[in-house]
């Protein structure tokens, strides 16, 4: 079967009754058979990590320790994928010479939380950001998104419900079904 992956982001920012509605997201859509990739950051990623149980989920960090995250279910990119994370990183970001060195790795962790390895595929991202635009890390994670065809689902602009049921047509495209002789 289909490993199922989604990109659960978003702004730090988030309202509280959207980081209530990304909890509850989290915790159908891991009973749901599908793996939530987030970054451990306040606000929406630490609500959607909230709904979903540790086996269901992998945080990216962009430094061991990020936030007081650690666990079986946290990961930091390896020194060749950091920089491969990086190059994707920089050319994405429209002022990539103003970024700190710990601002870019925070932006290659959201291009690790999106392809994390060649044999890891995200299916959607869920997210949420302020008018719906994409800015800051979020809207990094929404570029490197579009640039690689992934479905971007924000919640800004989007009713959970309808949101959902987007997931839910990705899941049975994904999944093979059974066929009668």
């Amino acid at each position: 079967m289909t490993q199922l992956v989604y990109a659960g982001i978003g702004s730090r920012a988030t309202p509280r009754a959207v980081l209530e509605t990304m909890t509850t997201m989290a915790a159908w859509l891991a009973r749901r058979s599908w793996h939530l990739h987030t970054g451990g950051a306040a606000g929406a990623d630490s609500a959607f990590a909230a709904g979903a149980p540790p086996a269901t989920r992998t945080l990216f960090l962009p430094w061991p320790g990020y936030r007081g995250n650690a666990g079986p279910d946290c990961r930091t990119l390896a020194p060749e994928r950091m920089r491969t994370c990086l190059a994707i990183a920089a050319a994405l970001h429209p002022a990539w010479h103003r970024c700190s060195p710990a601002a870019r790795k925070l932006h290659a962790r959201n291009v690790g939380i999106l392809a994390a390895d060649t044999e890891t595929t995200v299916h959607a991202v869920a997210c949420w950001t302020r008018d719906g635009s994409p800015k800051g890390g979020t809207g990094m994670a929404i570029r490197i998104a579009r640039d690689r065809g992934i479905p971007v689902l924000n919640l800004a602009v989007l009713h959970p419900r309808a949101v959902c049921e987007r997931l839910e047509e990705i899941r049975a495209a994904a999944t093979p079904c059974s066929r009668r002789a």
